[in-house]
């Protein structure tokens, strides 16, 4: 990339968006009285509670300070609704939020969150020792799905599930490059119970589940992951520091790239700045303003498939590369 061809890029940025955040993650199906507008409201009212569960991970999350005031504006923050047919015919009321609106109440209430696009979880599951096909891991994508969490199987190729759980720099970067995640996790079922290795980025989580069905086994390691990734991934915001760090990004390959990159960073509830600096060929030297560590933030980044550690450069403090 050209030096001209950057700066085109900088000013681009400051009239682009935000990327287009996963519309499932913002919309929640609720029971309604009727068809009233009263029956609307209070029932968009336990959608956005729903939805709000889902960003921060935190199921009591109604009972927070001024939460449950604040969601009593929660149908001005919608986009769309229909009614449709549950089970047993009752009636449902199919909600859609505003993810910006959303977020920003999340945000002006303090609570920690995971907005979307959240990356998704390659799931490297085996009963003893044979992998496991989709319609046996289907618990598994279910429980991940209503939690916000994509789980996807391997397909032919993928990173070797011991190298994973190491933490092998070839192995998360072919992650990376394959599945666009940083996320893996690595189970192994036997009559016994369950053998389950979260990997986030070079970080990893690993625990042990007793003996059930197959089935009661792979929903309970859905859910155990989306704790997991939710005690690790939503932030709140917090005070600046006003302490600049340096963040240097190369492999920047086109404007979709950059656009991509200030997103994802935008995204952060941590950074409360990110200053393009300085251009060099391909590369991106940036300012940011964080609430955390840059150390912290950069593996955390890590762990969205789309950054991977690369060769120290000078006067950055932490180097990382794009991965397309």
């Amino acid at each position: 990339m050209r030096a001209i061809g950057l700066t085109v890029l900088l000013l681009c940025a400051a009239c682009g968006g935000v990327a287009r955040a996963s519309a499932a993650l913002y919309h929640a199906t609720v029971p309604v009285a009727g068809t009233t507008s009263v029956a609307r409201n209070q029932a968009i009212v336990q959608a956005a509670a729903a939805v709000l569960v889902r960003l921060s991970g935190n199921p009591q999350v109604m009972a927070l300070p001024d939460v449950a005031a604040a969601l009593s504006d929660a149908p001005s923050l919608v986009n769309d609704y229909r009614y449709a047919q549950g089970s047993a015919g009752a009636l449902m009321l199919e909600v859609g939020f505003d993810p910006q609106a959303l977020l920003g109440l999340a945000r002006q209430l303090a609570l920690p969150i995971w907005p979307a696009p959240r990356p998704p979880v390659l799931a490297e599951i085996s009963f003893n020792g044979q992998p496991l096909d989709a319609a046996t891991a289907a618990p598994l994508l279910a429980a991940g799905a209503a939690r916000g969490i994509e789980f996807v199987l391997p397909q032919a190729g993928a990173p070797a599930a011991k190298a994973l759980r190491a933490a092998d720099p070839t192995a998360l970067d072919a992650l990376a490059r394959q599945y666009r995640t940083g996320l893996a996790l690595i189970g192994n079922i036997t009559p016994g119970g369950g053998s389950w290795t979260l990997v986030m980025g070079a970080a990893s989580k690993t625990w042990q589940a007793p003996p059930g069905s197959m089935a009661d086994m792979l929903a309970a390691a859905g859910n155990a992951s989306a704790d997991r990734l939710l005690a690790r991934f939503a932030a709140a915001p917090g005070a600046a520091s006003g302490v600049p760090e340096h963040l240097w990004v190369g492999h920047l390959r086109s404007a979709e790239d950059y656009a991509a990159l200030m997103a994802l960073l935008r995204r952060d509830p941590r950074i409360r700045a990110a200053l393009p600096m300085q251009a060099s060929g391909n590369s991106l030297m940036l300012t940011l303003r964080l609430d955390a560590p840059l150390t912290t933030v950069a593996a955390d980044l890590a762990a969205s498939g789309h950054l991977v550690n690369a060769a120290a450069q000078p006067g950055a403090d932490v180097t990382l590369d794009w991965v397309r």
